[in-house]
């Protein structure tokens, strides 16, 4: 029974290690790395793991001779480097020794159930961003400020999406087109100012350039399913933002 109780809490570390990863946007080999890892630094042998960006799957033989398999299944996925270091910080301790099993799950458990980054922190980060973006493409003081303006209420309306493949989706198409509006619409108000910088800095934070950085680097690695897959997702998002703005100029004018 006691042997039980403890294969199933290295089971649980393991499936929270991975669920973590997969869902902050980790690398393929990264999750499988560190499911595999849990795994065998607590003595399983025969561990196999295949991870995608949906899930992953992963067996192994048990100390008793036992085969045992579960399966890691995830819809949410958004880019938080600071979760997937986390992550691997305790899992790399856990296989160390440095921290006990049972303080890693409840670590590892933790971090499942932080909040998101704070509204009051995510919206200057996200409007000084736009702001500092525009100036790269030639933004006068004027187009500074009202890209400014765009990355902020771009940032808030997240709030209203859930991190799904369909709510991100549809979170880029309509930021696209806020940021578009805003720019044109202040531009023909104030008549000063470049639309095209404005909303340039603007959809900078919105581009999925992790993701596909991502995507790029599983397919060198071999992990092809997992290298079109992240493709298409960061291109569909990379369309969405483009449909949005794309579509606010054609009607405008």
């Amino acid at each position: 029974m006691e042997h039980e109780v403890e294969t199933e809490r290295i089971m649980r570390t393991a499936r929270l290690a991975g669920r973590l990863l997969l869902e902050n946007g980790a690398e393929t080999y990264r999750v499988e790395d560190t499911v595999k890892t849990i795994l065998e630094g607590f003595g399983f042998e025969e561990v196999a793991v295949l991870a995608l960006p949906t899930g992953a799957v992963y067996s192994f033989v048990d100390e008793k001779g036992v085969p045992r398999s579960e399966v890691i299944r995830t819809k949410a996925r958004t880019t938080n480097l600071g979760q997937v270091a986390k992550v691997n910080s305790i899992s790399r301790g856990m296989v160390s020794g440095e921290i006990a099993l049972e303080e890693g799950c409840k670590s590892l458990e933790a971090l499942r159930q932080a909040r998101p980054q704070p509204l009051w922190i995510a919206m200057p980060a996200s409007a000084v961003s736009a702001a500092f973006f525009s100036l790269l493409f030639g933004a006068s003081g004027f187009d500074f400020c009202i890209a400014f303006l765009c990355g902020a209420l771009t940032r808030a309306l997240a709030m209203f999406f859930r991190e799904d493949s369909v709510s991100s989706t549809m979170y880029a198409l309509i930021s696209g087109a806020i940021s578009a509006i805003i720019a044109a619409g202040s531009v023909r108000l104030f008549h000063i100012g470049n639309q095209t910088p404005i909303i340039i800095g603007a959809i900078m934070p919105l581009l999925p350039g992790l993701a596909i950085t991502n995507a790029i680097r599983d397919t060198v690695n071999g992990d092809l399913v997992s290298g079109v897959a992240r493709t298409a997702d960061a291109l569909l998002k990379a369309v969405a933002i483009a449909a949005g703005v794309g579509a606010v100029i054609a009607l405008w004018r």
